[in-house]
């Protein structure tokens, strides 16, 4: 076969492999870059079927990566519609810029997305599926969340859940950051609410979960295995 041939039919392959996943969605703590690779943890966690508590946030990342100068238009879609209050924001390195839907750029971006889930709301599976057109081909994330039955206060501690349980400096006492790790502060002070409501058992638990009050996991993921905790009944944990 003449190189030229060969060398087409490479970087055909290539580039299909490239874009075989134009859209995933990772949670808010996996370590991605500009272009929407994954840095951290090597295998990453697989949102599929997230657990949500009511009258809090919870945010993912939705990655979108379509060719270079190619035009992509994202839709989130929901059922039942308006199940769940969908904030996007566009990521920059640590900043956040707010976006409204549907939302239409091109090339590779990491977006934020912050799922609100209403103190009523009932517990049940709702649909939230990122809906992303490229190349007038439709690509659907099929997320089905699952709204528990946790709710966080009204009034979040001034701690994270590690400074509630480890001591340190509490929330309010420290040097405001990005935006992103603001996000994730908001979050765990809202599983600080959360873990105020649990048992003293629970709590132990928890702060297992944490390494014992020492230091920080590598895998910067590790802290999902905390927060799932609020989500684990009895008898499960119990069982394993």
């Amino acid at each position: 076969m003449n190189w030229r041939i060969l060398l087409a039919v490479c970087f055909t392959c290539t580039a299909a492999v490239a874009w075989a996943q134009p859209m995933r969605v990772f949670s808010e703590f996996a370590q991605i870059d500009a272009m929407g690779n994954v840095i951290a943890p090597e295998t990453p966690r697989e949102i599929l079927s997230p657990s949500i508590a009511r009258n809090g946030y919870t945010s993912f990342q939705v990655v979108i990566q379509a060719p270079p100068q190619t035009r992509f238009l994202l839709h989130m879609g929901q059922n039942p519609e308006d199940a769940v209050q969908i904030t996007l924001y566009r990521r920059t390195g640590g900043q956040l810029e707010r976006v409204d839907l549907p939302y239409e750029s091109s090339g590779a971006e990491v977006l934020w997305m912050d799922v609100f889930v209403r103190r009523d709301a009932p517990v049940r599976r709702v649909k939230v599926e990122p809906q992303v057109n490229i190349n007038g081909d439709w690509i659907i994330y099929p997320m089905e969340v699952r709204v528990r039955e946790p709710q966080v206060s009204d009034v979040l501690p001034p701690a994270t859940l590690r400074t509630m349980l480890c001591g340190g400096v509490s929330a309010a006492g420290v040097k405001a950051g990005t935006a992103v790790a603001q996000m994730q502060m908001r979050n765990e002070r809202q599983d600080a609410a959360l873990a105020t409501q649990s048992t003293p058992a629970d709590r132990d638990e928890l702060k297992k979960r944490l390494g014992s009050c020492g230091r920080p996991s590598s895998d910067p993921e590790a802290y999902l295995k905390v927060r799932d905790l609020f989500f684990t009944p009895l008898w499960m944990r119990l069982k394993n």
